[in-house]
Formats: C-alpha cells, structure tokens, sequence
C-alpha cells in the first residue's frame, strides 16, 4: 500500500494549474495596446491634475479655461502617472488611494470605449476613466493558432490572471482566437466588488470565476472624497514625513491580490505556475510560493524560475509540461466562464 500511494505520488505531475497573465503576456508588446494604454492614462492624469484645482459646483470643469490659466506641466502629468504606477500598481488603485471615488462599473464601461463621452468643452471625473482603455488598438490583435495549440496541448487547468476588467479580457481573448483554451478568468471584478472600499477575506463575500447569479448595487458618487493627497509633493521632499494612503483597490502586484486569487480558484501555490511579463509581479508571486515564468525576457531575473523571450517558445524553455504521463488534451467547451456580478 505504501509503495501504491509513493508510486502515485510519483506519476502525479509537478504542477496542477498554469495561471496565466494576460496583457502583454500572451500577446507581444509590439501590439501598442500597452503604449496606447499608456497615452491614454497621461491624458487622464492631466484632467485629475486639473480637477485637483478647480471644480465647478456642477461637478465639471472647463478644460480650455483651466489649461490655459494654470498651465500644467506635462513633467507633472508624466510625475503623477508613474508614482501612481509605481506606488499602486495601477493608475486606477493609485488615484483611489490618494483620495479620488468612483463608480468602478461606470469606469470600466466607460474605458471600453470613450467615443460616446466626450465632450470638446466640459467634461466630468466620472468620464475621464473613458481615457484609460478607450480605443485601444485591438485590431492589431490577430488570431495566434500556433499559441492556440500550444495551450491546448497542456494537460492542466488553466486561468488568466489580470488586473483589466471583464470586458477587456475577454475582447482581447477573442481576437486572438484563445476564448475556449481558459477554464476562467480571474480580472479586476473578481477582486473588486462593485464600489465597495473592502473586499472580505470570507471566502462566502467573495465571487467566484465562474459565478454569474450574485449581482452587485451601484452607487453614484462625487469623484472626489473630502481631500486629495497630494502625491506629488509628498515625492518632492527630501524626507516625507506622511505615509503614503492605502488603496482599497486590490490588484497584482499585491501580495494580498494574489493569495485571495489563490484562495478562489482553490489553487496551491506550490502546484501552480504562473506566466507574468511585470517583474514586480513575478517577485510577488514567487513571495506567495508560486513557481514562475518571466514573459518577454530572455533572461531570468530574481524570483523568476524560468524565462521565455515569448510565450511561442515554452514548449523549448519548460519541456517538463510535457513530459508527464498525462496524454489527454484539455478544452473548455462555450463561453468562458468570468466574474460577471456588474456589467463592465
């Protein structure tokens, strides 16, 4: 009997789930969809530095006036994107921390496409998260039969990890011809309830992927809460003597982010590799226990346990995924299954 359990034990392979990231991760960076995002989150940096200044009691502001009479610096705007990133892990934690509130459904239904929002002259903050994603390039994402294949022929479970939204995922999965090779996706919904400052550790408060009969009440707010935390000039001084705010936003590279994405996909950090292109977000994982694989690098990095130039090449960088006795290959039939408590 023991020699059965050790001989089993044996056959059992290394990993039981490749969670996998999504932007610039399963497709390249040469896409624009990164770049074009970034564009799009320094245009939405310049209105929060202007509606940091002056809002009307209409709760708008007039951007040709307050340009031209406070004349913002784009070292500022660039200043304020990159400490929010860097400090937040995304722009939308970074602004949720300093003080900014708002309805995340309206910001991810706005950032799908912001054609619609518009306006030349005035302008709200509830619809400058419009900017974020708004006309991204997806046509540049093609179908990648070769990638298609290669996901397919791995004989394990397999989710996307992604701090995007619903809707951005899945529109970035189908133009690349990926829909059904995913058991589920983990995005920015699945972490966030709708509009609500914490997200419980309870397990019962928490949907799952696959989940779609909990719906969640949306809340129209201000886009500012009492005071802004001025990050900027917290940077500029030599020796802070503030602490920087926390954001009730959790996402990647959070450590708490990845431990709860565990946690609901019932997976072991220790049987689960997981596929990043952010350094940041490698080293987090690897702190939780997950193996990890560097995308978009052709050498390993600390925290990284092994490194692909592109996704094309992991059969040649981690051939162990095949060598296991497990021949079946493995399909998700229909649509995949997301958190769909909010419409995105």
């Amino acid at each position: 009997m023991e020699y059965e359990d050790r001989f089993r034990q044996n056959q059992r392979p290394k990993y039981d789930c490749l969670l996998f990231d999504l932007d610039d991760t399963l497709y390249p960076l040469s896409t624009g969809i990164a770049k074009a995002c970034g564009q799009n989150i320094k245009v939405f940096s310049v209105m929060c530095l202007l509606f940091m200044y002056v809002v009307d009691t209409s709760g708008t502001i007039d951007l040709d006036y307050m340009v031209e009479k406070l004349g913002i610096e784009k070292s500022k705007i660039d200043d304020l994107s990159n400490l929010l990133y860097k400090n937040y892990g995304t722009t939308m934690a970074g602004l949720r921390a300093i003080g900014y509130d708002f309805d995340y459904d309206e910001y991810h239904r706005y950032m799908t496409d912001f054609s619609d929002c518009f306006y030349p002259h005035l302008i709200s903050l509830r619809v400058l998260w419009c900017f974020v994603h708004g006309r991204l390039p997806y046509e540049n994402l093609k179908p990648d039969p070769v990638l298609r294949n290669l996901l397919l022929s791995l004989p394990y479970r397999k989710l996307i990890f992604t701090n995007s939204d619903k809707v951005h995922a899945v529109k970035a999965l189908s133009r690349l011809g990926l829909e059904d090779c995913f058991e589920g996706i983990i995005c920015f919904e699945t972490l966030n309830r709708i509009h609500k400052n914490t997200v419980s550790d309870d397990e019962d408060d928490i949907e799952f992927v696959g989940d779609s009969n909990t719906t969640n009440p949306t809340t129209k707010k201000d886009a500012r809460t009492s005071q802004i935390f001025d990050i900027i000039t917290h940077f500029s001084q030599s020796n802070p003597n503030t602490v920087l705010p926390k954001t009730p936003i959790i996402c990647k590279p959070s450590e708490h982010a990845i431990q709860l994405s565990l946690k609901i996909a019932n997976l072991n950090p220790q049987r689960t590799l997981f596929f990043e292109d952010s350094v940041r977000n490698i080293q987090a994982g690897k702190r939780v226990g997950l193996h990890t694989v560097l995308v978009g690098k052709s050498q390993r990095i600390k925290g990284a346990d092994y490194a692909l130039e592109s996704i094309h090449n992991l059969r040649e960088a981690v051939p162990e995924l095949w060598e296991d006795d497990i021949k079946s290959e493995v399909a998700y039939p229909g649509n995949l299954a997301v958190e769909t408590s909010v419409t995105a």
